[in-house]
């Protein structure tokens, strides 16, 4: 006769554990990065002063005076999002606004950079046409640089099966990594993402990281674009290393792509419209 009362108190031990460790889970995930000045963090009726690496929720409440500043980091993204504003606001609402004013940024760069382009085309407007017309100088999806296994795209195998060195993936484009703040690039160092275009064409580009859930993840929300044979940092996108990935894929079109349209690439026997082009930057 205990028996069903013993289950039923199991049952809402376990319960109450696994929600305990998801509200744990969920607080570690946002964390304080940097502060400058006197930052007040309130949680509920209890009000603290942030300081480096102490957890926060998307509720909490910041106070920002006039001088001050904050960066929080998304610990499971690895991304850091800074204020852009001063006064109170919540932790939530400090990185969307981040997260708009980095779009911002990246579509007014994406504008000058394509503008310029334009204006220093020729008559005949040769390697781009600002007005959509591009010479396409090779289909990188269709003639990868190996030979793949069968049933297996491009972009799966840069993904999960490579075994050259990242130099036979990087005959269009190569990524890399340059720290955030000036200093050397070394093990924990905030960094950005780099992008050097070899083509003669201006491309949008984004970063591609392996998600359980969905397959893939974007590091970008908003695809920054590279200047013809040049680098680009998309220095309004700043992250901290993430030790358990190994490597990062970069994409890159002369066509502004979708997450949908990175998707459809994992399909082995897809054939894109337009070309896009890939490559590996392996983490030591």
């Amino acid at each position: 006769m205990k028996q069903p009362g013993l289950k039923k108190t199991i049952v809402a031990t376990l319960l109450a554990l696994a929600a305990a460790l998801t509200s744990a889970d969920i607080a570690a995930a946002l964390q304080i990065y940097k502060v400058k000045g006197n930052v007040i963090v309130k949680k509920g009726n209890m009000r603290i002063t942030a300081s480096r690496r102490s957890n926060v929720v998307a509720s909490d409440l910041l106070t920002i005076p006039k001088d001050g500043a904050i960066d929080i980091l998304d610990s499971k993204s690895h991304r850091i999002y800074s204020s852009t504003e001063t006064g109170e606001m919540t932790v939530e609402t400090l990185m969307k606004k981040a997260e708009s004013h980095a779009a911002n940024i990246t579509r007014n760069i994406n504008r000058k950079v394509i503008a310029a382009v334009a204006d220093n085309a020729d008559q005949k407007r040769s390697g781009y046409d600002a007005l959509g017309m591009t010479i396409h100088e090779t289909d990188a999806i269709a003639h990868p640089p190996v030979d793949l296994p069968k049933g297996v795209s491009y972009l799966s195998y840069l993904l999960e099966n490579v075994k050259e060195a990242d130099s036979t993936h990087q005959s269009y484009i190569s990524l890399s990594r340059v720290t955030a703040d000036g200093d050397s690039l070394d093990f924990d160092a905030p960094y950005n993402f780099v992008l050097h275009n070899s083509m003669r064409q201006p491309l949008y580009f984004n970063v591609i990281e392996k998600d359980e859930k969905e397959g893939i993840r974007l590091f970008f929300p908003q695809n920054p674009v590279a200047a013809p044979q040049t680098e680009t940092a998309a220095s309004e996108y700043t992250y901290v290393p993430d030790f358990s990935t190994r490597a990062y894929v970069a994409i890159a079109s002369d066509v502004d792509f979708t997450f949908e349209d990175v998707k459809k690439l994992l399909e082995a026997d897809y054939n894109p419209d337009d070309d896009y082009y890939l490559t590996i930057l392996t983490v030591k």
